[in-house]
């Protein structure tokens, strides 16, 4: 009977260290700011659709008007210096009715290039 105490209680203590261990790692990760635990920023969508559209300059070779539905761009840009990507934007006067607007993000606080 004495034996079952004993090994019951040491499995009992190696389970609460076992827990303390994961607690303070978790503890250390979260302080230290693992790149596990931050997520991923990406590029406002609202913010890069009205970019693009002031870019493109409007004049009487428009059909309309383009506005902020007529932009398209890639969904959940990662916020990475030197990514490039293109945007469409429709209702141009131009024989394909679209134009191109390339992208380049310049730094990591999401500052664009546009051209």
């Amino acid at each position: 009977m004495t034996d079952q105490r004993s090994f019951a209680r040491a499995v009992i203590a190696l389970s609460l260290a076992v827990i303390a261990c994961c607690a303070l790692t978790f503890t250390i990760m979260l302080l230290t700011g693992s790149p596990a635990v931050q997520p991923q920023r990406v590029l406002d969508q609202d913010a890069l659709a009205r970019a693009v559209l002031n870019n493109v300059e409007s004049d009487d070779s428009f059909a309309k008007p383009p506005t902020i539905d007529d932009v398209s761009c890639p969904a959940s840009i990662p916020v990475e210096a030197g990514r490039e990507f293109k945007c469409n934007v429709v209702g141009v006067g131009n024989s394909s009715g679209l134009a191109w607007v390339k992208v380049k993000i310049k730094d990591d606080q999401g500052d664009l290039s546009l051209g």
